[in-house]
C-alpha cells in the first residue's frame, strides 16, 4: 500500500509539473514512468518464482528531432527496479550463487530478490501530431545494488519468531546489463517492454537467467 501511495504521488506531482512547462520543452524532453512486471527466464527448475513480479522504471531524455519530421533520436537516463519473489533464497559460496528452496515446514510471508539499476536508454522515436508514440531502443544499465529480503520464520535460528532478513552482499552478479526495449501508445499511455540479453549472473557462477519485462509507459509529456 504504502509503495502504491507513493507511485500515485509521484504521477500526480509530474501531471502537476507539466501543467507549466511549454510546448518547445514537451518537444525537446520526454520524462515518464515505466510500471511492470518481470517475466523470469531460465530460472531453476528447482525454485517457483511469483506470476507477478513488479517493477518500476524512472526516466527521462533528449530528443533530437530530425529536422521538421515527427523522428527523433533520444538518449537518455534512468532508474528502475527489478523483483523476483519464489520460493526460495539466494546463497553463495566463495565459487557460485545459487537458490536454495525454502523447506516446507517454514513459515514465511515474502522472499523476493531485488536489483537497482541506473540505465543509459537509447531510442529511435515517432510521435504523431494526434500523439501516437512509438518507439524501439537499447539500453545499458549498471547495477547499483543486489539484495534479498525475507519475512518468516526465523530459518537461521530455528525458532518460530517471524523476523525480517536482509542481505546485499552477494558474488556473481554481473555488474552491468543490457536488452532491446519498445513502446506503443498514445499520449500518455503506452505498451512498454524489454527483453534483456545479458544474464543476471556471471555465467558459470550462477543460473543463466534473465528477465522479460512487460508493462505500461506513463508519459506526462
Amino acid at each position: 500500500m504504502k509503495k502504491a501511495l507513493i507511485i500515485l504521488f509521484s504521477i500526480l506531482s509530474i501531471h502537476a509539473f507539466t501543467q507549466v512547462v511549454n510546448e518547445d520543452t514537451k518537444r525537446k524532453f520526454t520524462f515518464g514512468l515505466d510500471l511492470f512486471t518481470d517475466i523470469w527466464q531460465d530460472t531453476p527448475n528447482s525454485i517457483e518464482p511469483k506470476t507477478i513480479n513488479p517493477g518500476v522504471n524512472i526516466f527521462g531524455s533528449y530528443n533530437y528531432i530530425f529536422g521538421n519530421s515527427n523522428v527523433s533520436f533520444s538518449p537518455g537516463i534512468g532508474l528502475s527496479v527489478h523483483n523476483l519473489y519464489s520460493d526460495s533464497w539466494i546463497r553463495g559460496t566463495s565459487d557460485s550463487t545459487y537458490f536454495e528452496v525454502i523447506p516446507d515446514d517454514i513459515s514465511y510471508k515474502k522472499s523476493k530478490f531485488t536489483a537497482t539499476y541506473l540505465d543509459i536508454p537509447i531510442e529511435i522515436r515517432y510521435k504523431s501530431k494526434g500523439e501516437f508514440r512509438l518507439a524501439v531502443g537499447f539500453k545499458f544499465g549498471f547495477l547499483m545494488k543486489a539484495q534479498t529480503k525475507y519475512k518468516g520464520e526465523d530459518y537461521q535460528e530455528g525458532t518460530s519468531q517471524t523476523v525480517i532478513i536482509k542481505k546485499a552482499k552477494f558474488n556473481y552478479v554481473e555488474k552491468n546489463r543490457y536488452g532491446f526495449t519498445g513502446r506503443i501508445g498514445y499520449k500518455w499511455l503506452n505498451l512498454w517492454g524489454y527483453y534483456q540479453l545479458s544474464t543476471l549472473f556471471t555465467e558459470g557462477k550462477g543460473p543463466a537467467m534473465y528477465p522479460i519485462s512487460i508493462g505500461l509507459t506513463i508519459i506526462p509529456f
